[in-house]
């Protein structure tokens, strides 16, 4: 399954297996039981010194000699396939340890071994600096802990980028360092980040348990030109990438369309890491936002066993519990297996606006063969939520005559409120490698979303003159709401020469549907809120109005192609291209069917030139597509064409230091085309009727920069100048207006410091800063603008190694204290998806976490 999609790496797993104690799984179940805590994936044990054993491995290629070797040492083997092409071994014979046999193996091949935090053993250049001292005369280097030893510089790309049998090894750099090498969502390939001709950014998970941050908001913020429109305690992700809104076609799960994960706000307890393809994306994804896509990478089984548990305690009655299991099922490791949980009891600073969750994601990996893999995964998550709405300016950004609002305020109907949503995804990965050049990966996952009977709950409409009453309506949703999605790829890879040049070819084809069964409400007036005296005892009023239901569909079938050419070694181009067909219909109760065919075409095109290896000048264009709404339609009753985008992006990336150091800078220009604006005959336009005129465009400089800059010290970076504004429309008064909740300027730092020796080791702090200038609030009606803030956050950290035969049978302890908001500023965050409604920024929050990991 997807925990194949990182493959750059042929590996091959003869682990022993190591069984999880009962006692040890019994306290695992106890903590998650007395508290509701986020796992932190252990590490595994290093290899152990190793008795003589008998090798006999003839001359041969290298990387069927490793294959040998790995078999009789029993011992986890990691390399690119691509460092060992063309290589050969003079073998080896004899009774030897296992690390002297594999260097004898690697003599004269410009290969030295390095063993992994996690016990396994990686391959790396002899002109790499040792990242530790060597282990002696075997040659085998032993790699520090994550903070003590700065990271190998980057192997090449790998000759088969997408799959590779037996790659279930997690890349150990997401949980130990901010930097990343390489991102799978810009190609559909394992490509180096310094190789794709766009801008991606990754977020590791060791960034998000350094930050403790739960929602997909709150982590990509650390991004440049992302910004969101949404409170941190709703029910929905609502995020902006580079100026646009990103819809529900913007939101991806291990490569594969996620439509639903908006709608549920995505938690981070099974996350490994997010990717973010900055621009249209549409040449790999089909239709979407013009902003660009965000990839969610999930936790992978392991062939070590490895467990952790975590339990966070915080202000606003915050109440968290985590598990991270995962190891074989079977002597052999074949079979492996991961589980993780995560359940949560909180409030927040807005009164009766809880954040309840309980989530639980397993997945299982069957190595069938020495070429074909399987993984099959799940995942459920619920939350019970009373989701807010945003209060006035007045007394939250211009002044009231009856004071400021206080910031704890709710508009819902108190207890009587209710918003619970409900989300299961199920599905598989199948990988298959026909050769060292050819390679398969078909995909499918099935989702469902359900709304619980009788969510209720309450939007505000306007404010009296009085500048304290709150006229708002109510809705019910009197049954169940489901809706369904099947998304499935089929991607083939290969590589290969032609004409004097090196070729990465991929072809995918994908399939989808999304499907709305019958979704019903009914609304009416809900009692006026007294926002400086609000009585939350007031009941709903009766509903009278009739039920208002429809259902909907939408089918997507797509072809896509892309070449990866390396012209010169220092001069790479990519194109590709994509066509989809896309089938839409609705029905309301009541009213005719309206159904629509589309069809587009999507292009890309890149180039990057390397003047020298850490640098990487690139330049591209591509455009994407969005299937206009069949709720719109032209007088005459047709329907409107896609909305079309195109960006042009140049831009510079660096990878200094052996790799601990990585920067982007990108110039972008993006435009939004064939948008709708109010149809220039009046009485048309007081009919709602529209036409396909509009446009607009964002335009910026971006920068992101990771860097680990010395052991133990890893900074997190990114500024963002963003001008984004309509450029065409007839209602004249919009024109020039900049869109709503992008700043002009945006500034993001982040950097933990842990003490690697002395009295303090073990100790850590870590701390940043999150600054925005000012917000233009709507493009509609009166251009309020929320003011710019600076958000300062700290952190402090301690782990300790336990020793061995301690009680719970632990291996680390961690402790942490986040506290966001540090100086416990006031100030508006966003506006409420770009209308005349704000949401307040977080108070001062204080989190507090204890784990372990076995």
């Amino acid at each position: 399954m997807f925990a194949f999609r990182f493959a750059g790496y042929r590996h091959h797993f003869v682990r022993l297996h190591r069984a999880c104690p009962l006692a040890r799984t019994f306290v695992l179940l106890s903590l998650l039981m007395l508290h509701s805590v986020p796992m932190v994936s252990a590490q595994g044990p290093e290899i152990s010194a190793a008795s003589p054993q008998r090798f006999d491995i003839a001359p041969q290629s290298l990387s069927s000699a490793l294959v040998q070797f790995s078999a009789m040492a029993q011992i986890e083997l990691l390399f690119d396939a691509a460092m060992t092409h063309d290589l050969r071994t003079q073998g080896v014979s004899g009774d030897l340890v296992p690390t002297e046999a594999l260097h004898i193996l690697l003599q004269d091949t410009g290969l030295r071994a390095r063993t992994t935090s996690s016990g396994s053993i990686t391959l790396e250049r002899m002109s790499v600096p040792p990242s530790t001292s060597s282990a002696g005369a075997s040659g085998l280097a032993t790699a520090a802990t994550p903070e003590a030893a700065p990271r190998p510089a980057a192997q090449k790309s790998v000759k088969v980028p997408e799959i590779v049998v037996k790659d279930v090894h997690e890349r150990e750099d997401d949980t130990q360092t901010y930097v990343a090498e390489d991102a799978i969502s810009a190609t559909r390939t394992d490509t180096p980040i310094r190789d794709v001709p766009q801008s991606i950014q990754v977020i590791t998970r060791k960034v998000i348990e350094e930050q403790r941050t739960f929602r997909l908001q709150n982590t990509l913020e650390n991004i440049s030109g992302i910004n969101a429109t949404e409170s941190a305690a709703s029910l929905y992700d609502s995020l902006i990438i580079r100026g646009f809104t990103a819809t529900d076609r913007s939101y991806f799960r291990n490569g594969l369309l996620d439509p639903f994960a908006q709608f549920t706000a995505s938690d981070t307890y099974n996350i490994r890491r997010l990717e973010v393809l900055k621009g249209p994306a549409s040449v790999l994804y089909g239709q979407g936002d013009p902003g660009g896509v965000i990839n969610i990478v999930t936790n992978k089984p392991l062939p070590n066993a490895a467990y952790s548990a975590n339990v966070t305690l915080g202000n606003f009655h915050f109440y968290r519990s985590e598990l991270d299991a995962t190891g074989p099922l079977n002597a052999s490791k074949t079979v492996l297996y991961r589980l993780n949980v995560a359940g949560q009891k909180a409030g927040s600073f807005i009164d009766y606006a809880n954040r309840d969750v309980a989530a639980i994601a397993p997945s299982i990996t069957w190595l069938m063969s020495s070429r074909t893999t399987l993984t099959v995964d799940a995942d459920y998550l619920r939350r019970w939520s009373n989701d807010p709405y945003g209060l006035p300016a007045q007394g939250t950004l211009i002044p009231n005559i009856n004071g400021p609002i206080p910031r704890n305020r709710s508009v819902t109907l108190g207890e009587f409120s209710t918003f619970n949503r409900t989300s299961y995804r199920v599905g598989y990965d199948l990988t298959h490698q026909f050769n060292d050049k050819w390679s398969i990966r078909n995909a499918f996952r099935h989702t469902i979303v359900e709304d619980d009977k009788n969510n209720l709950y309450a939007s505000p409409v306007s404010l009296d003159p009085d500048e304290r009453t709150f006229q708002r309506f109510q809705v019910l949703q009197p049954q169940i709401a489901r809706r369904h999605a099947n998304s499935m790829i089929t991607n083939v890879v290969g590589h290969l020469r032609f004409l004097e040049m090196d070729h990465t070819l991929l072809t995918g084809v994908e399939l989808r549907q999304e499907k709305t069964d019958r979704f019903a409400f009914t609304f009416a007036g809900a009692p006026p809120i007294d926002l400086f005296a609000p009585d939350y005892s007031l009941a709903p009023l009766p509903f009278t109005g009739d039920l208002v239901s429809s259902q909907s569909e939408n089918r997507t079938a797509g072809i896509y192609v892309q070449d990866q050419v390396t012209i010169l070694p220092n001069l790479k181009f990519m194109g590709g291209l994509r066509f989809d067909y896309i089938h839409q219909s609705t029905q309301a109760v009541g009213a005719d069917e309206r159904r629509s065919d589309d069809h587009a075409v999507s292009p890309r095109l890149g180039l990057v030139y390397q003047p020298i290896e850490p640098l990487s000048l690139y330049t591209s264009w591509t455009r994407g597509f969005q299937a206009s709404s069949l709720l719109n339609v032209n007088p005459n009753g047709g329907l409107f064409k896609p909305e079309r985008s195109t960006q042009y992006e140049v831009g510079m990336k660096t990878f200094f230091f052996d790799n601990r150091v990585s920067a982007t800078l990108a110039w972008f220009h993006l435009t939004r085309e064939n948008l709708l604006t109010p149809n220039p005959d009046p009485g048309l336009a007081a009919l709602g009727y529209s036409v396909q005129t509009g446009e607009q465009r964002s335009q910026g400089i971006e920068l992101d920069i990771t860097a680990q800059l010395t052991p133990g010290w890893n900074i997190l970076t990114g500024y963002a100048y963003t001008d984004a504004e309509v450029t065409k429309d007839n209602d004249t008064s919009l024109v020039a207006k900049r869109l709503a909740n992008v700043p002009y300027n945006k500034f993001t730092f982040w950097s933990t410091y842990h003490v690697q020796e002395g009295l303090l080791q073990g100790f850590g702090v870590g701390g940043g800063l999150f600054a925005y200038t000012s917000r233009n609030a709507s493009i509609f009606g009166d251009q309020t603008e929320m003011p710019g803030y600076i958000r300062a956050d700290a952190a402090l950290y301690y782990n300790h190694d336990l020793q061995k035969g301690n009680w719970m049978g632990a291996k680390s302890m961690h402790l942490a204290l986040n506290i966001r908001n540090l100086l416990d500023q006031r100030y508006v965050a966003t506006s409420y998806n770009g209308s005349s409604l704000f949401f307040f920024g977080e108070p001062r929050t204080v989190l507090a976490t204890v784990g372990v990991r076995f």
